[in-house]
């Protein structure tokens, strides 16, 4: 798991969402010079052992994957050294948030990373509804899957994809 920029950490939360079988996933993400928030939103199953979850090696996935909970530890571990914090919101049956906040200015936070591909990324996943909030500043933009598909189809071509990362790019520009 190479956790190395704040864009790794919204794939990583965002994808963990998906796999807990969430059918609806919101991701909202503000930017300032000082500081980068993001927040997920499902409608999945949400979290028993939410007092568990910063444990490093506590997962709640099956036995049977081979996998270290590390995601949320490592989160929460990055954003603290910034001076950030990261906060989580779970009822069983209706979903989960997870909040995370960064002090850009400080020395050890990570840097931004390539937001473009992480969105690009999630958006291909066609089994979520996946909507995409981007601040920077008071400049916003939103993006869905559902938009997506309405005007791309399935994104089965590389033609499709590649409209779709120009689209993104566009936007990005846009809000810098």
């Amino acid at each position: 798991m190479g956790l190395v920029t704040l864009a790794d950490h919204v794939q990583d939360i965002t994808e963990n969402s998906i796999k807990a079988g969430a059918k609806n996933v919101t991701l909202e993400i503000y930017e300032t010079d000082d500081e980068f928030t993001f927040i997920v939103a499902d409608d999945g199953p949400g979290i028993k052992d939410v007092d568990k979850v910063f444990d490093p090696f506590y997962t709640t996935r099956s036995k049977e994957i081979r996998r270290f909970g590390l995601g949320l530890p490592f989160l929460k571990q990055a954003a603290e050294m910034t001076g950030g914090e990261v906060k989580i919101e779970t009822k069983l049956g209706i979903g989960t948030k997870v909040y995370a906040n960064f002090k850009k200015s400080h020395i050890d936070c990570q840097p931004v990373g390539d937001l473009t591909m992480v969105f690009l990324s999630l958006l291909m996943n066609q089994d979520v509804n996946l909507t995409i909030k981007r601040c920077r500043y008071n400049d916003c933009y939103e993006i869905s899957s559902e938009v997506v598909k309405k005007y791309l189809g399935s994104l089965d071509s590389a033609e499709k994809i590649n409209i779709l990362k120009e689209m993104i790019e566009e936007l990005e520009k846009q809000g810098g």
